[in-house]
């Protein structure tokens, strides 16, 4: 078989990648999705570029400015409090699964989140006692330990639009660490009417569809979702001679605090959380085969990852595709889902579309993947998420 002298160089530095103890990979995934509720059915909706937004009656009766969003139509997860502790543990159950591993007590559990339980903050809006023990974040990691039976160490990340980033991060540098041997990492949020009102007033929604890149964008569209993955160390999996989904690289942040909702213009510090990716990874940025963006279809931050990609990965046209289009914008779970996406198109070698994209504006320098595209190989994607206040965040990950 003959060899590119460019793949030549990149299996190279995969084989020292591998070499290293510390490598942390992925076993197992789960995901609750308004686009399938497993993670073929949601990889196949997406391949289909399919889009999981529709009217719902009781957002209209309600008085929501828009009555459009991307929720789960799985009706034995139920409409109250443990509604986001219902699709973590299924997600969760999917993940171990498909990891075919017998966990121990000493398991990590690592959550990322933006609003918690929202149907407790929302019932409390209506005159009813609030009970922060059943709300807030942590009842999501509390509900797993309790569940699976862990003692292991545990965190959650409100970290908003970027949590899931966060969380698989942090697991990922849990494992490398020796602190903990498997991890149980992603993000959740169930659908909130309040984060429905704050983004509305803050004229950030859009009236229809979400629409990443595109010149007629309007907005973003919330959604809803549960995603987690099994993380372990190469070694270990190999232990247990099973066979490993993806490598987990290094996660990269940075912070510009340039506004409390939009992000700098320049996207000088979106580009500074990739820049932290790849050099924390050791790649470089022609090794990477495709961007899965934060795509969240509003004018300002559309256009500002936008100039950011292009700086980072200059006229290399690396294919970008933004999945919000398809799902809406899940909050906490966004990038968790979206990781688990990035797996599969390393499994698959194929770049998922841009739904809902049709025009790219003149000044935006990045190459949209509005089809699904087969590619002969892919070594690494990267997967971006930003959150109000200027939180980036950009998670490496990579093919075995």
């Amino acid at each position: 078989m003959q060899w590119s002298p460019i793949y030549k160089n990149n299996l190279t530095l995969k084989i020292e990648y591998l070499m290293r103890k510390e490598v942390v990979v992925v076993s197992g995934m789960g995901v609750m999705t308004p686009l399938g509720n497993t993670v073929e059915q949601l990889w196949q909706n997406i391949l289909q570029q399919k889009c999981a937004a529709k009217h719902w009656d009781d957002l209209e009766t309600e008085g929501f400015r828009t009555s459009i969003a991307c929720r789960l139509t799985d009706s034995t997860i139920p409409q109250d409090g443990t509604r986001g502790q219902m699709m973590a543990l299924r997600a969760v159950e999917q993940a171990l699964k498909q990891a075919n591993i017998e966990i121990n007590r000493d398991v990590g559990v690592f959550v990322g989140t933006t609003m918690g339980e929202s149907f407790a903050f929302e019932e409390a809006a209506s005159g009813k006692p609030l009970d922060l023990s059943k709300a807030t974040g942590t009842v999501f990691a509390t509900a797993i330990q309790k569940h699976f039976n862990l003692e292991g160490p545990t965190a959650v990340f409100g970290t908003a639009c970027a949590a899931g980033n966060y969380a698989i991060g942090a697991a990922a540098q849990a494992v490398r660490s020796g602190r903990v041997k498997v991890a149980i990492a992603g993000g959740l949020d169930p659908f909130s009417r309040i984060a429905m009102v704050g983004f509305s007033r803050s004229r950030a929604m859009t009236p229809d569809f979400c629409r990443p890149f595109d010149v007629n964008r309007k907005g973003m569209q919330l959604g809803e979702g549960a995603a987690f993955l099994i993380l372990e160390s190469y070694e270990n999996v190999l232990k247990r001679k099973e066979a490993p989904l993806a490598i987990i690289g290094e996660l990269g942040l940075s912070c510009d605090a340039y506004h409390q909702t939009k992000p700098n213009e320049d996207g000088y510090e979106m580009g500074q959380a990739m820049h932290n990716a790849l050099k924390a990874t050791g790649i470089k940025s022609g090794q990477v085969n495709w961007i899965c963006a934060h795509g969240s279809g509003t004018i300002a931050s559309d256009a500002a990852e936008a100039l950011a990609i292009h700086n980072i990965f200059g006229e290399r046209n690396t294919l970008v595709s933004g999945l919000k289009g398809a799902l809406g914008h899940s909050l906490g779970a966004a990038t968790a889902i979206e990781a688990v996406i990035c797996v599969q198109s390393l499994l698959h070698n194929t770049v998922p579309p841009t739904v809902n994209h049709i025009e790219l504006p003149s000044d935006f320098g990045i190459k949209i993947a509005a089809e699904p595209f087969k590619m002969e190989n892919m070594d690494w994607v990267l997967n971006c998420g930003y959150a109000f206040g200027g939180i980036n965040s950009a998670l490496l990950i990579g093919k075995v």
